[in-house]
């Protein structure tokens, strides 16, 4: 698309979704409140401590801290690290006491490389166009590269306004995109430490890493063990970087098939994946592509739970990175200077719904991850509910340094959030995509995996809508394990205000995106104009109002009028 036809298209979506905010708005504003002010009983959300006997809420604490004097920015991002693992692992569980916790944080895709690719980029997967891990699907670090992204992103931002950037460990899918000999280092980075062993890397031994411009390869020896030889790298960076700096420690940790530190080779003996009310049971109304699975006979269940000990001996490692960074910060006169994120690219699931192991699925095992801040100003053992997403990473940690960003920035800045600003305006909902299928032969491939689709998540709702013209609509607040799709038995204009917030999400760009997420789904209780229209349709809803609204009430956003 031309330039100037881009910009109107653009222009014309914000309008568009705009004035739909702008004739909803008073309406939403006062029944949220009156919303808000009629709940009565406990919360049912999935608990944070990793119970496996029934849904129980966190105790949430509302986030007073201020941001306080933050010099520098570490980011520790796992390799599909989900909640119940990360809360099986009392190391990591106990971080949720050292800092603030976004409890709703929403990945863009539950795939690789394009999740960190939204994390580099602030931008959904429509958007950046890089839908997955390999170049033939559509993605990839060849895709990124082709597209021009490394020139624009998180760690050049932050390079020209003067921050040392460092980058130890995954950077993105297929990279290098030649040889194992190729020492290539991207826009942005002062210091760059990655494996130029693709998927031998994920072994987590026989690897050769790209030391800042120096091959140096490694054996299978337990000092060889990756993690460890890439948190020495990190340490020894940290002791000389140049103030103010940004770290992205981004471990292959513990992603299949979970190599782990010989250190822990008998714990977890125990463990088992967590037998949620969604485990190996069918739900209410499934889709065609889920009712089609089988329950797991019991070898499957076995095997799955020897894989999952496996991944916590492997997540193990992400502790040990937290604790031999905050060590180096404390020891180089920087641990109250620094704020350190813990998070991860996206979750996994294993017998959730009778789906064996895996990921690219909307569900909360996949798509919604964990985020820790820890450092000056984060309120210790706070829990922020609002929901948020990988795009906001990038904005809020270009705030902290001064850093500007480019008008494509899908996300907002968490900052006033972390802050404690509970009244900030902030977004209902935001967006899951997946928009490749994967291929025998990458490290994520799995025959069973879900269609493609679009997904809307808010505190109260999950809604997806497959490629296959599937619909699922799951009610979280009354059923937080998604085993119910009451698509069919919701108030039809719930359902359509869901569908009309997706349809504009999934075509929103950059200061769109912000309008967009912002729309009314589904938290009405006082009475709305009747929608004529079917979830799954494709063209503009048209809207029949009341007769006081008729003169006002606009049609809700077409998909048709995508931004290519």
């Amino acid at each position: 698309m031309h330039g100037r036809k881009r910009i109107e298209v653009t222009t014309a979506a914000i309008v568009t979704i705009s004035v739909i905010i702008a004739v909803f708005g008073m309406v939403f504003l006062g029944t949220t409140k009156a919303a808000r002010a009629g709940e009565t009983g406990a919360d049912s959300t999935p608990a944070l401590d990793g119970s496996t006997t029934g849904p129980s809420a966190p105790t949430v604490q509302p986030a007073t801290g201020t941001v306080g004097d933050i010099k520098n920015v570490v980011v520790i991002l796992a390799d599909d690290l989900d909640w119940p693992a990360f809360n099986q692992v009392p190391r990591l569980a106990a971080l949720k006491q050292q800092g603030t916790t976004l409890s709703n944080f929403v990945v863009t895709d539950s795939l690789c490389c394009p999740s960190r690719t939204s994390f580099m980029r602030s931008q959904f997967v429509h958007n950046h166009r890089v839908v997955s891990n390999v170049k033939k699907t559509g993605g990839g670090w060849e895709k990124f590269q082709s597209l021009g992204l490394e020139n624009d992103c998180l760690p050049t931002w932050l390079q020209k306004s003067g921050v040392s950037t460092s980058l130890v460990g995954k950077y993105l899918n297929g990279f290098p995109n030649a040889t194992p000999t190729d020492t290539y280092i991207p826009p942005g980075y002062d210091y760059f430490v990655t494996s130029t062993s693709k998927n031998q890397a994920y072994q987590g031994i026989n690897y050769t890493l790209n030391e800042n411009g120096t091959l140096k390869s490694y054996g299978s020896a337990p000092k060889d063990f990756m993690n460890t030889v890439l948190l020495k790298s990190a340490t020894s960076h940290i002791s000389t970087a140049k103030t103010p700096f940004f770290m992205e420690f981004a471990s292959y940790n513990p992603h299949t098939p979970a190599p782990f530190d010989s250190k822990y080779a008998g714990t977890h003996a125990t463990d088992t994946v967590p037998r949620t009310p969604s485990f190996n049971t069918p739900g209410i109304n499934e889709m065609g592509w889920l009712a089609s699975h089988p329950v797991l006979g019991p070898n499957r269940v076995e095997n799955m739970d020897r894989l999952w000990r496996k991944r916590l001996r492997s997540t193990e490692s992400i502790a040990d990175t937290y604790e031999a960074l905050q060590a180096r910060l404390r020891a180089t006169g920087h641990a109250n200077d620094t704020l350190v994120i813990v998070t991860s690219d996206n979750g996994y699931h294993a017998g959730v719904h009778r789906l064996a192991t895996g990921k690219q699925t909307a569900f909360t095992e996949d798509a919604v991850v964990p985020a820790i801040f820890i450092g000056p100003g984060m309120a210790k053992g706070a829990v922020i509910s609002k929901t948020t997403s990988m795009v906001d990473l990038g904005p809020t940690i270009a705030k902290i340094y001064g850093a500007k960003t480019p008008s494509f920035v899908d996300g907002r800045d968490l900052m006033p959030l972390l802050r404690g600003q509970e009244d900030t305006p902030w977004r209902t909902a935001t967006l899951t995509e997946s928009l490749s299928r994967t291929l025998p032969g990458d490290p994520d491939y799995s025959p069973l995996e879900a269609p493609e689709f679009h997904a809307l998540r808010s505190e109260n709702w999950l809604y997806i809508e497959y490629l296959n013209k599937d619909v699922e609509l799951y009610n979280l607040k009354t059923d937080p394990y998604e085993m119910n799709n009451v698509q069919a038995s919701t108030n039809p204009v719930i359902v359509s205000q869901l569908h009309a917030q997706l349809a504009a999400m999934r075509h929103c760009e950059g200061p769109s995106c912000r309008i967009a997420d912002a729309m009314p789904n589904g938290n009405w209780i006082s009475p709305m104009p009747q929608v004529t229209v079917s979830p799954t349709e494709s063209a503009t809803p048209a809207v029949t109002a009341t007769p006081s609204a008729a003169a006002t009430t606009p049609a809700m956003p077409s998909p048709s009028s995508s931004v290519q």
